[in-house]
């Protein structure tokens, strides 16, 4: 062989080895860009988009149909390819038996004829994809020039398909765990809403429970029980009993359907009740028309017998004036005795508290020889309280059983000139001065807190001196509304301070009626005993039956005064205040304090149903 010969054969050597070369640079390049792509997660058109590029202008492949076969058959690129011949191919069945790189001719006629080569994708025995080539002029030369990359393309094309078909499972996989989520979040939800729905089913059945409990006992003999499983009977060295019936009831009863009557009693003995409850007696039972109740237990009190007489005032005061709107005109007897008593509970299966001891014979004798409208004590109970009421004696009379017994009428409570006089000054400042759109801080709520402020000093055993001074700061307490609402405490000391001098006050003693009336204004700051009682007498109503009807009057007021406020921004403030709030002295919170969590557990309930 001559030098020509050699020099030509290594030129063609050497140019196939350059052909080799730049084929394997071209695979290469595209097997490293695409693959880039799907490890860098980028969307599947852009990845079909490069190995377009590829097929198309690298190798000049002329028309194109990739298939790929997850649930179904679906075409994922094709170019050059009218959509009326792609009908036509059915890859399940045209396809069926090609398991290598085929020459379309070699399959006879077929839908694919217009193509030149199918290059199959397997996983495992099973057709993965199908990459389907042609030329559409025909051109051997241009078909011979791919034949090269076939196996090439068989990979790239199992590389694309796999990593669409892997994205495909992964995003169902991931929609399916999302599903699942979701499903065992909302499980959760309607689980913990189902137990939150139970937990306020049980603790408002509980709470009902124990309402109900206290109904029928005290809350310090209720709270023995739940712990115990039973009560001891207690015996008390000092005690009041107050008893009451009604003048004519068998006679006026023989008048009345059995409904009617029941509702007249159950009338007034709910407004006894909540007499009792204000004045911190217990009740103890009725019996018919009659009306027994305690003070001095379970909880001892020193003021017993003056806060029965109280007690037993009011209920001759609401029935007067229930008489004079009411069919019938009750008029009512009244009795109170003071001394030892033994209390305890009694049953088993329905529990009653009770009293026994010659005390309570001998109040019930007070009862029967008092007369209708009077309030009729021992003289036992008149030395307790011959220092607070104006009695009249009424000698020695008769009781069955008992013998002669001193009796005494009570006719008033024994108050100072000033008081008298100071009392006057304040209600008629009230009464004339006062703007019509106080609805809450009116005439009315004074009374109520004075009466309140009351009740709750002789339950805390305040002496007489503190006493009037504390009735005075009641009644004054809110006259700074008849100058403005803002700042009205301030107000309502240089009224004191400008009034209270004339009518027989001091300095020292105007200084702390000063000092209570300032511990009223919110957040109230109450220090001395005086200041606690002041202050939990002001908010007496949160912890009280009438809660709801003094709440709308304040709502009221604030709307009329230049606050607008909706029902609902209303109740907000109204969960927040009394989560907030705290009473002050031992007997509020003994008796307001549980009626009170019972109005915010309401308001919380009802705020909910605004989300």
């Amino acid at each position: 062989m001559g030098n020509s010969e050699m020099k030509d054969k290594t030129e063609r050597k050497v140019a196939r080895f350059k052909e080799k070369i730049k084929i394997k640079d071209l695979q290469l390049n595209v097997l490293l860009e695409i693959t880039n792509a799907i490890n860098n997660n980028l969307p599947v058109l852009e990845i079909l988009e490069k190995f377009e590029i590829f097929v198309k202008h690298e190798l000049n492949i002329e028309k194109l149909l990739l298939y790929s076969k997850g649930k179904r058959w679906r075409c994922l690129l094709q170019y050059e390819v009218d959509y009326s011949e792609l009908d036509k191919i059915d890859v399940g069945t045209d396809l069926k038996d090609v398991t290598d790189i085929t020459s379309v001719a070699s399959l006879g006629e077929t839908t694919l004829s217009s193509f030149d080569m199918i290059i199959p994708v397997f996983k495992g025995d099973e057709p993965l994809a199908y990459l389907i080539i042609g030329d559409q002029d025909n051109d051997a030369i241009a078909v011979s020039s791919i034949i090269k990359h076939l196996n090439f393309l068989q990979l790239l094309s199992n590389i694309v398909v796999s990593a669409i078909l892997n994205r495909q499972l992964a995003r169902e996989k991931r929609k399916e765990e999302e599903a699942k989520k979701k499903l065992i979040e909302e499980q959760n939800e309607m689980l913990e809403k189902e137990v939150t729905k139970r937990t306020k089913e049980l603790v408002k059945q509980k709470d009902e429970s124990e309402r109900l409990l206290h109904n029928i006992l005290p809350k310090e003999i209720a709270d023995e029980l739940k712990l115990n499983g039973k009560t001891r009977a207690q015996t008390y060295s000092e005690a009041s009993l107050v008893f009451t019936d009604f003048k004519g009831f068998t006679v006026q009863s023989a008048k009345m359907s059995p409904q009617d009557l029941v509702n007249e009693l159950d009338d007034i003995f709910h407004h006894f009740d909540n007499i009792m409850s204000n004045h911190g007696l217990e009740k103890i039972k009725t019996i018919g028309d009659a009306y027994m109740a305690a003070c001095g237990l379970p909880k001892v009190s020193k003021m017993h017998a003056v806060q029965c007489i109280r007690a037993a005032m009011e209920m001759i005061d609401y029935l007067n004036e229930r008489g004079e709107k009411a069919k019938i005109k009750w008029e009512m007897r009244a009795g109170i005795h003071s001394g030892p008593l033994v209390a305890g509970v009694v049953g088993y299966k329905k529990f009653t508290y009770d009293v026994w001891g010659d005390t309570v014979n001998t109040a019930a004798r007070m009862e029967s020889n008092s007369e209708p409208g009077r309030l009729n004590i021992s003289a036992d109970t008149y030395e307790l309280v011959e220092d607070y009421f104006e009695c009249d004696y009424r000698g020695k009379i008769e009781a069955k059983g008992k013998g002669e017994i001193d009796m005494y009428f009570v006719t008033k409570e024994i108050e100072s000139d000033r008081l008298v006089k100071t009392r006057e000054n304040a209600l008629e400042l009230l009464r004339t001065q006062l703007p019509g759109n106080r609805y809450y801080h009116g005439y009315h709520h004074t009374i109520d807190v004075h009466n309140a402020a009351v009740s709750l000093g002789y339950m805390e055993n305040i002496n007489q001196a503190d006493m009037e001074i504390l009735k005075v700061a009641a009644l004054f307490h809110d006259t700074g509304f008849t100058v403005g609402g803002k700042d009205h405490e301030e107000a309502g000391m240089v009224i004191v301070n400008e009034r209270l001098p004339k009518l027989g006050f001091n300095k020292k003693e105007i200084e702390k009626i000063c000092g209570i009336i300032w511990a009223t204004k919110i957040p109230q700051t109450a220090i001395t005993k005086l200041q606690e009682i002041i202050c939990d007498a002001d908010l007496d109503y949160l912890g009280r039956n009438d809660f709801k009807i003094i709440g709308d009057s304040l709502i009221r007021e604030l709307n009329a005064t230049g606050v607008d406020m909706n029902e609902e921004d209303w109740n907000r403030m109204q969960v927040k205040f009394l989560t907030a709030h705290s009473y002050f002295t031992e007997s509020s919170i003994s008796i307001r304090q549980p009626v009170k969590q019972l109005h915010l557990k309401k308001l919380i309930d009802l705020v909910d149903t605004y989300k």
